[in-house]
């Protein structure tokens, strides 16, 4: 139990250490305040820490400190900096505003009845203030987890958690709402003007916050609806970035016609329109000559001797063929497929318009292999080519 003079000497220690506690509150998230920068800010004084433990202001845990959770929800709540959702608060305060109108009613002395009236009216105000401040807190979250959370099962699922206590929240205003419509014998005789005040901008904040939730249900639905968009986006990326790697995406897929079919105006570069003057004006007049010279100084451009260039050598000017020995995977798997050899045989006796080596005929056997794995049966049967072993692998 703490007396009168325990609670006073607490106060003061309160406000002595006032530097710690800012220190501390800023760093409330970090998890990580140690002792060490406790006992530098208190002059390396351990009984004033040691005070702040007993009193169970602080908490210690190791080598670390942090305040107790009183004392954080107090300093958030005050300087409104609380970002957690409270719809169990909002509910208690109904539960309790009923139950104190239950007790105005049944009260037959006048002194606790106006004491009883007193607590419904500060209850109806906190419920309108703590009712807008989850509005505002939800809105800043759905803003936060949109926006800052990397993954996007988290973000999605932290979005629809979000969406569950915008339904709570509006849930316990209709609520609310209907217990206060029901009560008519209650405001009917507790008519006085402060009450009547308090329920008019209960009602309104109310109506404020019933619009804002359902901006916040447009928000919470264009967010999702885009993660979903990204998400799908993403995976044809993934896609075609592997087609890309085995060098079949211009194969089998529409990139190619689809990337000549769009007109990207934000890729091309900014048009630069340069004008040119006339020779016959520059070496006639004599002021472009000065405005030319001037502009050549400040750009500390100098005047360098220009000289004949070699004469091009009769090699560049020669039509150069190279070529390239590649394969139309698609053309040989659709002839794979009609017929009845295994892969291996099949590659190493198919007819190439170049002549390939070993290596490869083993590169496409593995490439066939990888891209229609589902369209292939692959046996437990091997054989040997020229020490190379191989699975026996047929169409399906």
């Amino acid at each position: 139990m703490i007396i009168y003079g325990d609670t006073f000497t607490l106060q003061n220690d309160l406000d002595r250490e006032k530097v710690l506690f800012r220190d501390m509150f800023e760093r409330r998230k970090s998890l990580s305040y140690r002792t060490d920068f406790a006992l530098e800010i208190v002059d390396y004084k351990r009984e004033r820490v040691q005070y702040l433990i007993e009193h169970g202001v602080i908490h210690e845990n190791g080598d670390f400190l942090e305040m107790e959770d009183v004392y954080v929800q107090f300093f958030e709540e005050v300087l409104d900096m609380n970002e957690e959702i409270s719809v169990a608060s909002v509910r208690e305060h109904i539960n309790a505003l009923k139950e104190n109108i239950g007790y105005y009613l049944e009260e037959t002395n006048e002194h606790r009845k106006t004491q009883y009236q007193s607590n419904v009216r500060k209850m109806l105000r906190r419920i309108g203030l703590r009712t807008l401040k989850n509005v505002i807190d939800l809105k800043r979250n759905v803003d936060i987890a949109y926006k800052q959370e990397p993954n996007y099962k988290i973000k999605k699922t932290r979005l629809e958690n979000l969406d569950d206590k915008r339904k709570g929240i509006k849930q316990l205003i209709a609520e609310c709402e209907k217990m206060m419509d029901g009560e008519i014998v209650f405001f009917k005789m507790a008519t006085d003007p402060e009450m009547q005040r308090t329920t008019m901008d209960v009602r309104n904040d109310f109506t404020e916050a019933d619009h804002n939730l359902l901006e916040i249900e447009h928000q919470i639905i264009e967010y999702i609806n885009q993660i979903e968009l990204q998400s799908q986006l993403l995976k044809k990326i993934r896609r075609l970035k592997y087609l890309k790697d085995q060098l079949t995406w211009r194969e089998d897929t529409n990139i190619v016609r689809t990337l000549n079919d769009v007109n990207p105006l934000w890729m091309e570069k900014r048009p630069y329109n340069r004008i040119f003057l006339s020779v016959d004006m520059l070496r006639s007049n004599e002021e472009a000559y000065d405005l030319i010279r001037k502009i050549a100084g400040k750009n500390d451009v100098r005047r360098l001797a220009r000289t004949e260039a070699d004469p091009l050598d009769q090699e560049f000017l020669n039509d150069n063929t190279e070529e390239v020995n590649s394969v139309n995977t698609t053309e040989l798997w659709n002839a794979f497929k009609a017929q009845g050899q295994h892969l291996f045989s099949f590659i190493k006796n198919y007819n190439y318009h170049q002549p390939r080596t070993l290596n490869d005929h083993i590169i496409l056997y593995c490439q066939m292999a990888t891209q229609h794995s589902e369209e292939l049966r692959i046996t437990d049967n091997y054989e040997t080519f020229e020490n190379i072993e191989y699975a026996l692998i047929y169409a399906s």
